[in-house]
């Protein structure tokens, strides 16, 4: 069913009634699941990770930024007319999607979700009529997605939080899917997103595994740095001097460098990593790009130094805007579009990546200056883009005169010496020469 100006009204109430079956995506809603290692994996002890909590946060800042955009496309097919403010109330949710967040907030939350779970949920509210004003967003633990025999989908949502519950009073407990806005991934039945951290529980469980026993290796097993020796029997008040002078003399940056005087016969012998510790902190290394792979993150985007050196920032910048970034703006603005049915007006969504790719202002001048002078982009659009204000004449494209065509002049007039002049004339330069008669010698 459609409500007026578009926006979709509820099903009916019938249809709420009846049953379903959850559909889980790896990891129940509300809890865990145990790993190989035996660590539980939850979005809260996933998080705890640094190379996830890196991933997500990285992805889902840089996807917040990608400012939503409408518009229409030409005759042409190519051309776009982004729409202002006030001519669609979807461009007053792109600023405040709820009474207390932000977009870059709302989106942030529902990416995080989404790269989490797969899956990344809000409640549309509506005014009286039926036009959406809010988006709720809901956590993807609080959310069970419910089949019906008859082929309805439902949303059996736990509401968390005072906020929540308040925002999600005038609802049901089982929501319609008119009145969610569900973004999904991975999916094995087109209903629910397998969850990122379901699948990659066994690399994360491991990840947190090793952690927890290089903490608990500092703890309790903790290997002195050097070792005295002698073969002499030392008394304890002997042995314990000795160490405590060693200490004062050799610990501390501020005593490197100094000459310690041993007696009794001592000798210092340093301990270094044997190869079990090494294999240990290269197993620790691999499991940050093994958990880099399951968000299609570069690890040099996350601090992990680039193995191969070959590239430099710019197509850093770019591999990583095509890799982790563009499909899921593609995501967004399909989902966008489908749920408020924009394609029945003539519209379509834009997320606005360009901020993601911003060189420095050297790189930046020059393109500009070579899109003007090739006819790309106007001068008032170059000033545009660094947030100066338009000049005046700054709206026409300039095409410089060595790019006119062969033959031809750089201005308005006819091409150079087309046709002949009558007899006892002389040609206008630039301009049209009038047509010479058959007789004409």
């Amino acid at each position: 069913m459609r409500g007026i100006f578009g926006a979709l009204a509820r099903t009916d109430t019938a249809q709420r009634n009846f049953s379903g079956t959850p559909s889980y995506g790896m990891i129940p809603p509300l809890g865990s699941v145990q790993t190989s290692s035996g660590m539980l994996v939850s979005q809260a002890t996933a998080m705890g990770q640094s190379p996830v909590y890196a991933c997500v946060v990285r992805i889902a800042t840089d996807l917040a930024r990608c400012t939503p955009r409408l518009y229409r496309l030409g005759e042409d097919g190519k051309t776009k007319t982004y729409l202002k403010d006030g001519e669609h109330y979807l461009l007053d949710l792109f600023k405040r999607p709820n009474d207390q967040q932000t977009w870059f907030e709302f989106a942030f939350q529902m990416n995080v979700g989404m790269l989490l779970r797969q899956n990344a949920y809000a409640a549309i509210k509506r005014n009286r009529r039926y036009v959406p004003n809010q988006l709720i967003p809901i956590n993807p633990d609080a959310v069970f997605v419910m089949e019906s025999g008859q082929g309805n989908i439902f949303y059996n949502v736990n509401r968390i939080g005072l906020w929540q519950i308040a925002m999600l009073r005038e609802f049901p407990t089982q929501l319609s899917l008119d009145d969610m806005f569900h973004l999904r991934g991975l999916t094995f039945n087109a209903l629910v997103g397998v969850s990122t951290i379901g699948l990659g529980r066994d690399s994360i469980g491991l990840a947190m595994g090793l952690e927890q026993q290089a903490s608990r290796w500092m703890a309790n097993g903790a290997r002195p740095a050097m070792w005295l020796k002698t073969a002499k029997q030392l008394s304890e008040a002997a042995a314990t001097r000795l160490k405590t002078q060693f200490q004062n003399l050799h610990s501390g940056i501020q005593n490197v460098g100094n000459t310690v005087v041993l007696e009794e016969g001592l000798e210092p012998h340093a301990l270094s990593l044997s190869s079990v510790d090494l294999q240990f902190m290269m197993q620790r290394d691999f499991q940050i790009d093994d958990i880099c792979r399951f968000f299609g993150m570069p690890p040099r985007m996350i601090g992990v130094k680039d193995k191969t050196g070959a590239k430099n920032v710019e197509q850093e910048n770019q591999d990583y805007v095509n890799t982790a970034i563009m499909s899921r703006c593609v995501m967004w603005e399909q989902k966008i579009e489908q749920r408020f049915e924009l394609d029945a007006e003539g519209i379509k969504v834009e997320l606005d990546h360009t901020q993601l790719l911003r060189a420095d202002l050297t790189t930046r001048r020059n393109a500009q200056r070579t899109g003007i002078i090739s006819a790309i982009i106007t001068p008032n659009e170059a000033r545009a883009e660094d947030g100066l204000p338009p000049k005046k004449g700054g709206d026409e494209l300039l095409q410089p005169s060595n790019a006119a065509a062969l033959g031809t002049a750089a201005g308005d007039g006819a091409p150079d010496g087309a046709g002949r002049p009558k007899a006892g004339t002389v040609a206008d330069p630039g301009g049209a020469a009038e047509p010479v008669e058959d007789d004409q010698t």
